[in-house]
């Protein structure tokens, strides 16, 4: 190989690697023996490239008496002058079929997906090694006078990428490419991206004017017409090489009037600005002037209603907004009786009465014991027969649940969460709830719950919710305990972590430990 790539030779006195000799070597220049290898990957540990692309491996060394690069099957050497405009490479195949050469300089093109070893063997009369950025490989003394590098690159070949869907309805596949696929307003369909191909990282699914990034991705069709629908994936993940591709679904989606009632679809939701917010089972038809067939009660007494209009953000639900405010611990119902508000498919909302609402819990910061638990852990003062454990034997909610375990009364059983940390703001007054399960013969008379900051209780943006309502809990059932204090840090506080401790005995678990906003009627 006569022509090297410019950019190659512009970066070669990069110190990529260093060489290293032994010094009574060394008798005059031309004779020096000394190793360097320099790589268009430059220092990167793993290398990596995509499908049909190339490597260029340059061995630097000087006065090698053997030199071999050696490629796998699905590999080629490169010559000529390429650039990095190419995006084809066959033209310059050099041999093809051949896995060696004795050129210093291999431009090595990766035709096969997965992984693929390009071998440097090297020999030197004298002792040289290879210095990398974490190790040095030394050469290896067979005999006298010669001294062998012989070291091999791994490279990850990544493939392009093929996009692979699955489309499919109340758990039947359907033929995404088929001419139609019919489904009645307010259906959803199912989306699953099957790519393997490539490994894409990313993905976009655009249907009938919906998106989603998910893996599953459950879309509603609402809108009644015929849709198009998409999907693009990538592999955007840092330091791995980037491709996309982008697959048009054959069928065309019908919607067409349902033949289902119109009506109330799941529970009813207080958002956080208390605004009440009704699903429905299909798209909504503009309405005005509804609030007379509307009555909202909160603690059985009718409130007054300001305005009723289709969430902007969501044409499948009704927003319904009170002239008072309401609160966390308020129960709240909702009746419809009408005529005037349909679907985008001519469907008439069937009336429903005293539908109670889902409040808002106004969580700043929610501790399940499922995906992150372990994130829980014993604080330094826990005494030496007491343990934490993640366990299934109890569970309020979910499969998980926080053992503790006390061997004996005594300061301190005592445990944190440092990982998943939380904020508050000025005035941001909040309280402990807790979900708390005792076995029979324990004997804790009070548990102490903080809000600490990095660990710390002795700050001013640190404080402890003790209480001894633990002392009259029943034993053999969950019970939800919140106690009376309620606090706020007088500036904004980072870094607040979640710590508890008692000084009982017996076996207790703990579930959906929760620092709340407090939000109860005055």
């Amino acid at each position: 190989m006569k022509k090297y790539m410019k950019y190659i030779l512009l970066l070669v006195s990069l110190p990529v690697l260093v060489l290293s000799c032994e010094p009574e070597e060394y008798d005059i220049p031309n004779e020096f023996s000394d190793a360097m290898v320099y790589t268009s990957q430059f220092r990167n540990e793993e290398f990596k490239i995509g499908i049909n692309d190339f490597i260029t491996f340059s061995d630097l060394s000087q006065n090698a008496i053997e030199h071999t690069w050696t490629i796998e099957e699905g590999s080629f050497f490169l010559d000529g002058d390429i650039s990095r405009q190419d995006t084809i490479y066959d033209e310059y195949i050099v041999n093809p079929g051949s896995t060696q050469t004795t050129d210093k300089t291999a431009h090595v093109l990766f035709t096969k997906s997965g992984f693929s070893n390009v071998r440097l063997y090297n020999v030197f009369k004298d002792s040289v090694a290879i210095k990398g950025k974490n190790d040095t490989l030394v050469a290896v003394r067979e005999s006298e006078n010669r001294w062998v590098i012989d070291t091999t690159f791994r490279v990850e070949v990544y493939d392009t990428i093929v996009p692979k869907i699955l489309v499919r309805q109340d758990g039947i596949v359907l033929n995404h490419e088929s001419d139609t696929i019919t489904v009645e307003a307010g259906s959803a369909l199912e989306f699953v991206d099957l790519t393997t191909v490539g490994r894409p990282d990313t993905r976009m699914w655009t249907i009938a004017g919906e998106t989603s990034t998910d893996s599953v991705a459950t879309i509603q069709l609402n809108r009644l017409g015929e849709f198009n629908g998409s999907l693009r994936v990538s592999r955007q993940e840092e330091n791995i090489p980037p491709d996309s591709d982008f697959y048009r679904i054959p069928t065309i989606f019908k919607v067409i009037p349902s033949s289902e009632p119109f009506i109330v679809s799941g529970e009813i939701m207080e958002s956080e600005d208390q605004t009440i917010q009704i699903s429905v089972n299909g798209e909504l038809a503009n309405f005005a002037d509804q609030e007379e067939f509307f009555t909202v009660k909160v603690n059985g007494e009718q409130y007054n209603i300001s305005a009723i209009s289709i969430n902007q953000s969501d044409a499948t639900q009704i927003s319904i907004k009170l002239v008072d405010p309401i609160y966390r611990d308020d129960v709240v119902e909702v009746s419809y009786t009408g005529s005037d508000i349909t679907s985008t498919d001519s469907r008439v909302l069937q009336d429903f009465t005293d539908l109670q609402v889902s409040m808002n819990q106004h969580e700043v910061a929610l501790f399940t014991f499922e995906e992150n638990g372990n994130n829980w852990t014993l604080h330094e003062t826990n005494k030496d027969d007491s343990s934490i454990s993640i366990s299934t034997e109890q569970a309020a909610s979910g499969p998980n649940s926080l053992k503790v375990e006390s061997g004996s009364s005594g300061n301190w059983t005592a445990f944190e969460n440092l990982v998943d940390q939380f904020s508050l703001i000025p005035d941001q007054k909040v309280q402990y709830e807790y979900k708390v399960y005792k076995t029979a013969g324990v004997n804790i008379p009070f548990i102490a719950p903080w809000i600490a900051q990095d660990g710390e209780t002795g700050g001013s943006n640190s404080t402890q919710y003790w209480h001894n309502d633990i002392a009259s809990a029943p034993a053999g059932e969950w019970v939800t305990i919140r106690p009376a204090k309620t606090w706020s840090p007088g500036s904004s506080a980072d870094n607040l972590n979640a710590f508890i401790r008692h000084s009982g005995v017996g076996t207790i678990y703990f579930d959906d430990v929760r620092i709340i906003e407090v939000d109860e009627r005055p």
